[in-house]
């Protein structure tokens, strides 16, 4: 099999980050022996919070009930009041949160007539909401809860998918609902984006490696399905189906919070024909 690697794949630069931030975390913890911990998954990747677990960081939702420490900002950050309880249960805060992610709550606060568009049960849309009584809109059919002949501002869920952005946008031009975009998809997810259509013509099927929680990975699966080529999302290599195999030529992408290891594990099962 020859595998075609993408010029863009893997840990963006705020991932990278953040997975350093909360290493160093646990070293310092282990150092003053205080409890390490992170407010739920550091990023969306079950190989990212295994590897944080052996060093002995503990995913928590609140400070109730756990004995104060260094807790962990995960990437897609938190609520204002969430962070406001650690601070006041003593715990000493360690915010990974991406810069991107941070930057939008930041024009959001100052947002006249805000609005988020993104998907409501994504953690980076919680912790944005946290920012006040602020209208979500998931899809088209929710833009009947905003009013006509108001300019709202929006900020964008960083890995949204572009189709999804595009016809929410589409559908409030025609209802006369006016949106701004004061913010846009990340950047690194538009770039792997790129990266994978740029070698489609190449290959007659995609490996895209990075776990089904991460929004910019099952993007890059819809994008390769999109583009008629059978797309298989790769959690493990001993997730590689059979059926991936059978092709000759197969493009390897991931997700911006898939680890170098597993791409690279998984790289190997691929050429080996699964050995």
């Amino acid at each position: 099999m020859k595998i075609v690697t993408a010029s863009s794949y893997g840990f963006c630069s705020g991932v990278r980050s953040a997975v350093d931030k909360a290493l160093k975390a646990a070293e310092r913890a282990g150092r003053l022996s205080l409890p390490c911990y992170v407010t739920g998954s550091l990023v969306h990747s079950s190989a990212v919070s295994a590897m944080l677990r052996d060093h002995g960081i503990v995913e928590i939702d609140s400070p109730e009930g756990h004995e104060p420490g260094i807790v962990v900002i995960r990437t897609h950050g938190i609520t204002d009041q969430l962070r406001a309880e650690f601070e006041r249960g003593g715990f000493i805060i360690e915010d990974a949160t991406c810069p991107v992610v941070l930057r939008n709550a930041r024009l959001l606060k100052s947002a006249v007539n805000p609005v988020i568009i993104g998907r409501k049960s994504h953690s980076e849309i919680k912790g944005l909401a946290g920012c006040g009584d602020i209208p979500v809109i998931e899809s088209p059919d929710d833009l009947g809860i905003l009013e006509k002949g108001i300019e709202y501002s929006a900020v964008i869920q960083t890995t949204l998918s572009s189709s999804l952005l595009e016809s929410i946008l589409d559908r409030a031009s025609s209802m006369g609902i006016h949106i701004e975009c004061i913010t846009s998809i990340c950047g690194a997810s538009e770039e792997r984006r790129r990266a994978l259509r740029e070698i489609a013509d190449e290959v007659e099927a995609f490996a895209v490696v990075g776990d089904e929680s991460s929004a910019n990975t099952s993007e890059l699966v819809a994008i390769a399905s999109s583009l008629g080529k059978p797309s298989f999302l790769i959690s493990s290599p001993d997730s590689i189906p059979p059926s991936l195999f059978c092709y000759n030529t197969v493009g390897l992408t991931a997700g911006a919070s898939a680890p170098d290891d597993l791409i690279e594990t998984v790289r190997r099962r691929l050429e080996n024909n699964g050995r």
